[in-house]
């Protein structure tokens, strides 16, 4: 094999090998745009690599029941959003929402969880959950339509009075 050869061949083996891993991290099954909201029992939760399995079964309004399933996050993304086999079991009652698949099929990319009590799990970036960073504008808080502004501080750059 002459010196020439050998980029051509390793460039060839890495493209042959980098497309099925390109392929499995796309989410182009899910429509983004939509969002569906599931309120069942929780059959399944597959706390697993690459992602985690959240199956639901829910009853249609025609009365026959319905197994939806979410794919959610390798355990380490869920643990960090506090998601864990030690918080949902089955047979618990839920409500989940996720983006569903374009073909209609019942399942869905995982956006978030509601337990009966209240508490909620979901996949909002974890910088909104990070300590505070002194020095920084409001403590280093998320600022947003959701996030009031910090203390003695106006949103319209104008100052307050």
């Amino acid at each position: 094999m002459t010196m020439r050869r050998v980029p051509i061949l390793a460039a060839a083996a890495l493209l042959l090998t980098s497309a099925p891993l390109l392929a499995h991290h796309s989410g182009a099954m899910f429509d983004r745009t939509k969002k569906v909201t599931i309120t069942g029992t929780v059959v399944l939760f597959q706390y697993v690599q690459p992602h985690s399995w959240i199956d639901v079964t829910t009853t249609d309004a025609d009365g026959t029941e319905v197994r939806w399933s979410f794919e959610a996050g390798a355990p380490p993304q869920m643990k960090m959003v506090g998601l864990t086999p030690d918080v949902l079991h089955a047979g618990d009652k839920i409500t989940i929402t996720g983006h569903p698949l374009r073909d209609g099929r019942t399942a869905a990319a995982f956006i978030e969880l509601t337990l009966p009590n209240g508490k909620v799990y979901n996949t909002k970036p974890a910088a909104a959950y990070r300590p505070a960073q002194p020095g920084a504008p409001n403590g280093g808080a998320p600022q947003g339509p959701e996030s009031p502004p910090a203390s003695g501080s106006a949103p319209t750059g104008k100052p307050p009075g």
